[in-house]
């Protein structure tokens, strides 16, 4: 039971970040928008077809290791439900009793799923850019990563 005491002191929460009325205001921004989606902070994106979540990779891959753990809970809880019906029919059956215990003491012991750091980087599904399209697009991880911190390091200077 040490295991899921550990658990219990790494919370995770998210909380509610910037909100964008509308797609065009968030593409306005560009990358500077998504600057306060991180460390659990979720944007709020409202266009005409629905309302969308923005999550930093690292909060995604947390909170989808989160749902595979709730998932395989359930399962488990499937197990010791099954088994403790079967008790509760043959009280006296000392087979069932240890199945029941065993189903416990397996549930509680389950380790946790690990959680993903990085990605692989997404690609288009085509190869093919509207030529006649306004904004330039970087395809390149690397170039991207390097625009935005050198993007970072001159808006740190202009507030110095």
């Amino acid at each position: 039971m040490k295991s899921l005491a550990k658990k219990e002191s790494n919370t995770f929460s998210l909380q509610p970040g910037p909100t964008w009325l509308s797609f065009e205001k968030f593409r306005q921004e560009g990358a500077k928008a998504l600057e306060l989606v991180k460390n659990g902070i979720v944007g709020i994106l409202h266009t005409k077809t629905g309302q969308y979540r923005i999550l930093e990779e690292r909060d995604f891959q947390k909170l989808y290791g989160l749902a595979r753990d709730v998932d395989r809970l359930r399962g488990g809880l499937r197990i010791v439900i099954s088994a403790a019906r079967a008790v509760q029919k043959h009280p006296d059956d000392a087979d069932t009793m240890n199945v029941l215990l065993e189903s416990v003491s397996l549930l509680g012991s389950l380790p946790e799923l690990p959680t993903r750091q990085t990605f692989e980087p997404l690609l288009p599904e085509t190869d093919e850019l509207d030529e006649e399209q306004e904004d330039e697009v970087i395809l390149d991880p690397k170039e991207l990563d390097h625009l935005i911190k050198a993007e970072s390091l001159a808006r740190d200077k202009e507030q110095q």
